[in-house]
């Protein structure tokens, strides 16, 4: 019933904001810009489970606007994939919650102030929404070390970016922790995000994008940090870029939980993309989990391939194999094929 109320408060809104845009010919900077994407999903694993076959992996619906000339305010509601147990079985359905809702600042130099519910600003992909993600699936390290929906928390932002010949953007955050994977829940508590973000461009074709990331959380007993580091390197040729372009993105995590739930660990990931061809990407992906971690905890390891059939910005096809080593007697072998589609707005992704 929840759930109906959301629904019927966004079509409500969506047609009020309609109604204004053909009351006003011209338009008004301040009515939201209204987006949808929505993945499509098949799965075959090798393991016997209940999510194998066709279905909605997520749908999410974004506003966003100007306020006035001082904020601008974003809010994306998303509908996706819910497993709990009930009466000692597994229930499968779908969950409508928000999943960013925030307003920033605009108009002071050289700095953005963010309040509301975002995803933490730690490492490379953490803050990419689900049909921006480089493959399928979160991977085995983001969702090892923050959870399947990654680091969301409601909290504070400041970004500051620095006056260098390069990019450099620092952020710090302070967040409310409800991630299950890091801390023990308490309303009086706050957790600190730190992030270092640097872009150089090394030609007209080659840019270099190294970050540093930090998490540090204590309240009595419990504490927890999570340190990273990511490293991208991107080409694209200037007379050639529809036809071809590579990329190499490669991100630590370590994570140290100490208290109710103690865990060590620390893991990586490395991927190569490679367009061979207009709108054609072929990927490929190695994780490890293993890295300074407690003596009980088993490696793990990852072997990922992508093909990517991309017509446009509005829509994509890709097709992905997976091989998970986990732990078990034996590997998990999965293929999966996403479509990917966006209509209405569709902001910009981050570099």
């Amino acid at each position: 019933m929840k759930n109906l109320f959301y629904i019927s408060i966004l079509l409500l809104g969506s047609n009020t904001f309609a109604q204004s845009l053909s009351d006003n010919s011209r338009g008004n900077g301040f009515n939201p810009a209204i987006g949808l994407n929505a993945l499509t999903i098949y799965k075959n694993s090798s393991r016997d489970n209940d999510h194998d076959g066709f279905s909605l992996q997520e749908a999410e619906l974004q506003f966003s606007a100007d306020v006035d000339a001082y904020f601008r305010a974003e809010a994306t509601f998303a509908v996706h994939k819910e497993h709990h147990e009930e009466g000692g079985e597994e229930e499968h359905g779908y969950a409508f919650e928000p999943e960013e809702v925030f307003a920033e600042t605009i108009s002071i130099p050289d700095f953005t102030v963010k309040l509301g519910k975002f995803y933490a600003q730690f490492g490379k992909y953490n803050m990419v929404h689900t049909h921006a993600q480089p493959f399928i699936y979160r991977g085995l390290v983001q969702e090892y070390m923050f959870g399947e929906e990654g680091l969301n928390e409601v909290g504070v932002s400041v970004s500051y970016l620095a006056p260098l010949p390069w990019y450099s953007d620092l952020t710090v955050q302070f967040l409310q922790p409800t991630n299950e994977e890091l801390f023990v829940e308490d309303p009086h508590s706050i957790t600190t995000v730190a992030n270092l973000k640097n872009l150089w461009d090394l030609s007209e074709s080659l840019t270099l994008e190294w970050g540093l990331s930090g998490l540090y959380f204590e309240e009595q007993a419990e504490k927890s940090t999570v340190l990273g580091t990511d490293l991208t390197l991107k080409w694209r040729p200037v007379k050639k870029g529809k036809y071809s372009s590579f990329v190499w993105s490669t991100e630590f995590i370590h994570k140290d939980v100490q208290g109710t739930n103690e865990v060590k660990n620390g893991g990586y990931s490395t991927f190569l993309r490679y367009q061979f061809a207009p709108r054609w990407f072929a990927q490929a992906q190695y994780e490890f989990l293993g890295v300074a971690k407690d003596e009980s905890i088993a490696d793990q390891n990852a072997y990922t391939a992508l093909l990517a059939f991309v017509p446009t910005e509005f829509s994509a096809v890709r097709m992905q194999y997976d091989e998970i080593h986990d732990g078990e007697d034996r590997p998990e072998k999965r293929v999966s094929l996403q479509l990917s589609f966006s209509i209405g707005a569709h902001p910009a992704h981050q570099y």
